[in-house]
């Protein structure tokens, strides 16, 4: 297994210089992530003080989340209101929504577009502006260097027992809820594919690869890298949790978090968004995979390949994952006192931070609804 996934005995040396023009202190031997390099050091620092977070310090970090936070909210806010705008133009040009007879809306391939465009939009727009306020390169943002044949199938593995791990505990999450009454989509967010070669192709393009840059272009190449400026280990999880409550429901939040831990995980691991980018290509094709068999094989032979290709992926996971901490190659970087004082009690004070998880949960919350005969499949 080549270091890529080791953590114990590779990265930037701490005396050479970074793209910042300061000597970047190694977090537990990982390697900076590309173009901005961790301003805070990792390990036995000595003296006590260091620890402290002076009041202007104080007031550089909660700028710094500041930004970050409002990128996300952005994206957030800027993509339902262009979306609800191209949804008003498409109604005024003649477009006609049509729905099934019990009322769930149809989806076809101009409706998927207009529904997916203004997300792709913001996420690559947000992306180009923080790019050039930083300065960096496009190439900074997809190196190969240290991406070996090794990482590459240790990293799908995971992908995968992430996936199906993920969709058994989706499961549970909609079973606890429905038993208390409540779903976690509610009928009025319901809705049916138009299954057709048009659509199943504009889907592809749209769902299979452009969100799938576009998205990690953002919250990996943007609010990852802003964050991992404080902390890497921060950075991962801080950066799932957003990319997980972005989808506005509770079932993909939990899918969005898991993922996003491990497309996270392989972004500071190797300095780039190719393993990333690549992951969440492989992982949305497999979901579009089950709309194409559902046309072309039937609903009951869809429903086969699904479960099998689910199982498949259980079991080549998690022999993954135990070869991986068999050998001790999953690590992450430190995250000790030097950044917690930097990390939760700043963030906790900032209005942002707040503001951004009430628009989140919000949208989360106003997707559930009760459960009905129809939602029961009655």
């Amino acid at each position: 297994m080549d270091n890529n996934f080791n953590g114990q005995n590779y990265g930037q040396n701490s005396n050479e210089p970074a793209n910042n023009g300061y000597s970047a202190p190694v977090q537990g031997g990982y390697r900076p992530y590309v173009p901005y390099s961790p301003r805070y050091p990792s390990g036995n620092m000595g003296n006590g003080d260091m620890f402290e977070v002076s009041p202007q310090e104080r007031k550089a970090l909660k700028r710094q989340y500041f930004g970050t936070f409002g990128r996300a909210m952005v994206h957030c806010v800027g993509s339902f209101i262009l979306a609800q705008a191209i949804f008003i133009i498409m109604s005024l040009s003649g477009y006609e929504f049509r729905y099934t007879e019990d009322g769930t809306a149809i989806v076809d391939w101009l409706y998927n577009i207009a529904g997916s465009l203004p997300s792709i939009v913001f996420c690559i727009g947000i992306f180009l502006f923080d790019k050039g306020t930083s300065h960096a390169s496009a190439g900074d943002y997809f190196r190969t260097d240290r991406i070996g044949s090794k990482s590459v199938l240790a990293f799908f593995g995971m992908v995968m027992f992430a996936y199906a791990a993920t969709l058994i505990c989706q499961a549970l999450l909609i079973n606890g809820m429905f038993s208390i009454g409540i779903s976690p989509i509610s009928e009025d967010y319901l809705t049916e594919e138009d299954l057709s070669p048009s659509y199943l192709a504009v889907s592809f393009v749209t769902t299979a690869i452009l969100a799938p840059i576009a998205e990690e272009l953002m919250f990996r190449g943007v609010i990852l890298r802003r964050l991992s400026r404080i902390s890497q280990s921060f950075a991962i999880f801080m950066s799932a949790l957003i990319f997980g409550l972005m989808h506005g429901n509770f079932v993909q939040t939990v899918l969005g978090i898991c993922l996003g831990i491990v497309f996270g995980y392989a972004a500071v691991k190797t300095g780039s968004l190719i393993l990333p980018i690549a992951g969440h290509i492989f992982v949305n094709t497999a979901a579009m995979t089950n709309s194409f068999a559902e046309y072309y094989l039937g609903e009951e032979s869809a429903y086969i390949y699904w479960m099998l290709l689910i199982v498949g992926f259980g079991v080549i996971g998690t022999i993954t994952l135990i070869v991986l901490l068999a050998n001790h190659r999953i690590s992450f970087p430190q995250f000790n006192e030097y950044h917690k004082k930097r990390t939760f009690p700043i963030i906790f004070t900032c209005v942002s931070f707040w503001l951004m998880m009430c628009i989140y949960l919000f949208d989360c919350i106003s997707t559930c609804g009760p459960v009905t005969d129809k939602l029961m499949g009655e």
